[in-house]
């Protein structure tokens, strides 16, 4: 191999391994399928291009294209012609894409679900280090500047990762770079190599130099986390919570929990509110059969800042704002670093210093640049306890609202068909989403379990609604799915449970709360006109207590059982979004859209890690065996006559007792070989008679005169060997001896991983 394809070859993998280290800022793997087919391709392009017409600016023109085709291909969506020329429509589509990527960086903490956009974004950066890397390392011939765009990507986990990156993954990053600047030429330890290595030796500045790197990589793993408070996070090993911070993800994945965690208070608050409800940090309206995501909306105007007061509550009546009384709360943030700011909904008006801004439809507070943490601020807002009456007395909610909440990708039919059995004989929508409170609650027979009772996927709800064990997750997720399909508008509420009270006020001082990061939670917002959005709580009473009051009916309608259908109309189900819709980031129905999982969004959601992992170990446990076979194969397929047979034959032995433990000097002799293996074979024996028939053979073949083995005759006259040629089997007989005088572990050893096809391999790749 030359050492421009070598140098190549390095490069890719220390570029893939960079792009390996992003994976803890992702929910799923699936992105890595692109990101690392997209390394393949740049490099891929630039071997065949270099190989084929030795022009290195041609190679890395082709590979700056082969990036844009690699987006074009993945990204176009239908738009471009035959699937890889991009049209005006592929250009708007691909800077949409863009940009939904970079609002998903902006306001959404780590991990992030890998939306289109975010996977746009992932794909082609991979791309553009994959070609930064191979300009600097083979173009260029600097691979002491491949560095700097690797550094770039292994610093975003280190910097935004809770925890830091992994030890292995920075470890496989590392080592690539590391061979990468031992074969620069131009480096003084590779130039005291290669002339130390001319005369026989080994350099003490190729050593140190060695040596030097290995102790370094093992340092920047093992130092950070043996010294305390180094740093506030781990290099790479995270050793304990030091410092203890929640970052409550905003994007609910249907296998990941928001409970067990610690019991440290991250958040305390004091109250005028008798019975407080959960402080809400942010909503998800967007489902794609696996996650809830908030929706990647229109920018925030700046001058919706909270000090100057917020919007009225989406859907929320005079008649009903002026019988809410209006409440205070004190706020003040301990070990929570987020984006959005924990509230009580809905809130009228927040005091706090710094930017924050609200969204309009849903009220979420966003920091322009802040964050949450050491936080203290003072919340205005409503108490609003809805009667009854009003609840059922809600009209139809306006067109945006029932089109953009009750969007629902593809799922399995049990999924809606349990919502019409549960809610059968159901009135009005109040009815139906107390019964299907109730149902999760009590009737269902489920139980509260913070083990996930099965691996994601656009079947979650369906196995949930099956085992009938979850978290709040679950219990939220299914009930505003099942709402959704009766056609009920629906998303779902991210925060914290009230908490424990630690001081109850007295004389009209305000109670006194506190939050840890156990009473992190989940629950379902139902849409109801006159209203606007109401708190269900489906979780059981296990683990939030009693239910609303407004949420249970004073005369509760009974359930239908579950092998019948009831008498009521089935209430359509919202129809699935289109796997073609726009990506406008101007419309929460478009984000739904683009959300919404197709064929190869669900094949690039397979666990691509464990898949890929796994698939590596295999093809490492394989290869010995697989390459000494080959070796073999090619070796013996290539003899024509009794010289080559005995070359064959000769390296075959070679090969063979090296992996058992006997080797010598390349300038050994035949005759020097023969004699250092007749202390396995003995001297009068069938392996020693062969061992000297195989000796001969070589010499004869090598000098033309070879002294002949005993008996006179070169070979034996056997059917098999009319022309003279020796054959495996005689290597067999000479190997079986020295096999019997090894240890066992050798034997297997040797039978099982075989090196001789690795070893020939390594010596390909080291030939210039």
């Amino acid at each position: 191999m030359t050492r421009s394809a070598r140098t190549a070859l390095w490069a890719a993998a220390a570029s893939a391994a960079a792009v390996v280290t992003l994976h803890p800022l992702v929910v799923s793997s699936g992105w890595l399928v692109g990101a690392l087919g997209m390394v393949c391709a740049v490099v891929g392009a630039g071997l065949l291009v270099r190989g084929l017409f030795h022009r290195p600016g041609l190679a890395v023109a082709v590979q700056a294209v082969t990036v844009l085709l690699v987006v074009v291909l993945l990204f176009s969506g239908g738009t471009a012609l035959f699937g890889i020329v991009p049209t005006p429509g592929t250009v708007d589509r691909i800077v949409q894409l863009a940009t939904d990527g970079v609002q998903v960086i902006q306001r959404y903490s780590v991990p992030a679900v890998d939306l289109r956009g975010l996977r746009l974004l992932l794909v082609a950066g991979a791309g553009l280090v994959a070609f930064a890397v191979d300009l600097f390392a083979v173009t260029l011939r600097r691979p002491a500047l491949a560095g700097i765009p690797l550094l770039a990507v292994m610093a975003v986990p280190l910097a935004l990762a809770p925890g830091g990156s992994g030890a292995f993954a920075f470890v496989l990053a590392g080592v690539p770079y590391l061979v990468l600047l031992a074969g620069d030429r131009r480096s003084p330890a590779r130039r005291a190599r290669t002339s130390s290595s001319r005369s026989g030796g080994r350099s003490a500045a190729g050593v140190t130099a060695s040596a030097t790197a290995a102790i370094a990589l093992v340092a920047a793993v093992a130092v950070p986390a043996a010294v305390p408070g180094l740093d506030e996070r781990p290099l790479t090993i995270d050793t304990g919570p030091g410092d203890t911070i929640a970052v409550i993800n905003p994007i609910l994945n249907l296998k990941a929990s928001l409970g067990a965690r610690s019991d440290a208070t991250i958040v305390t608050y004091t109250t005028d509110e008798p019975d407080p409800a959960p402080l809400r940090i942010v909503t998800a309206d967007v489902f794609d059969g696996e996650t809830w995501a908030p929706s990647t909306g229109a920018d925030i105007p700046r001058r919706q800042r909270v000090q100057d007061g917020l919007s009225p509550a989406p859907g929320l009546s005079d008649a009903v704002r002026n019988a809410s009384v209006v409440r205070t709360t004190q706020i003040s943030v301990r070990g929570l670093d987020q984006t959005y700011l924990p509230l009580p909904y809905p809130a009228l008006r927040v005091d706090i210093t710094g930017d924050w801004l609200y969204e309009t439809d849903s009220l979420n507070v966003v920091g322009d640049g802040e964050t949450t943490r050491g936080r203290s601020y003072t919340v205005t807002h409503l108490e609003v306890q809805p009667t009854e009456e009003e609840l059922r007395a809600a009209p139809a909610a306006p067109g945006d609202i029932q089109e953009r909440y009750t969007e629902l990708p593809q799922l399995p039919a049990v999924v809606s068909e349990t919502a019409r059995q549960v809610t059968a004989g159901a009135r009005d929508n109040y009815e139906k989403a107390a019964l299907l409170q109730r149902y999760f609650r009590s009737s269902g027979g489920f139980t509260y379990s913070t083990t996930a009772p099965n691996d994601g996927g656009t079947d979650a709800v369906a196995t949930f609604l099956s085992e009938k064990s979850g978290f709040c997750v679950q219990f939220a997720s299914a009930m505003a799915v099942m709402a959704r399909s009766l056609g009920i508008p629906a998303r779902v509420a991210i925060g914290f449970l009230p908490g424990q009270e630690t001081q109850s006020g007295q004389d009209g001082t305000p109670d006194r709360w506190r939050i840890s990061a156990q009473d992190a939670h989940a629950w379902p917002e139902l849409f109801f006109e006159g209203v606007g959005w109401v708190r269900f709580e489906p979780t059981p009473a296990t683990r939030t207590g009693q239910s609303p009051g407004y949420s249970v009916p004073a005369i509760a309608p009974a359930p239908v059982p579950s092998g019948q259908s009831g008498s009521a109309a089935p209430v359509p189900t919202a129809s699935a979004p289109s796997a073609t819709s726009s990506t406008s980031t101007t419309s929460a129905t478009d984000a739904a859209t683009a959300a919404a999982p197709t064929g190869w969004d669900r094949f690039l959601a397979l666990p691509w890690g464990w898949i890929l992992g796994a698939l590596l170990l295999v093809v490492a446990l394989l290869t010995p065996w697989a390459s000494t076979a080959w070796l073999a194969r090619r070796r013996w397929a290539g003899v024509a006559d009794a010289p080559a047979s005995a070359e064959a034959a000769w390296a075959e032995l070679d090969d063979r007792v090296h992996d058992l433990g006997v080797s010598w000097l390349a300038s050994t002799t035949p005759r020097q070989r023969a004699n250092s293996l007749s202390e396995f074979t003995g001297s009068r024996s069938p392996a020693a008679d062969q061992l000297t028939r195989l000796r001969s053979a070589v010499e004869s073949a090598r000098f033309g005169s070879g002294s002949r083995p005993a008996g006179g005759v070169l070979v034996d006259q056997r059917t098999d060997r009319q022309a003279g040629r020796l054959v495996r089997a005689d290597v067999d007989v000479v190997v079986e001896a020295v096999a019997a005088e090894r240890p066992r572990w050798v034997r297997w050893r040797s039978r099982l991983f075989p090196s001789a096809g690795v070893r020939h391999l390594l010596d390909w790749w080291d030939r210039d």
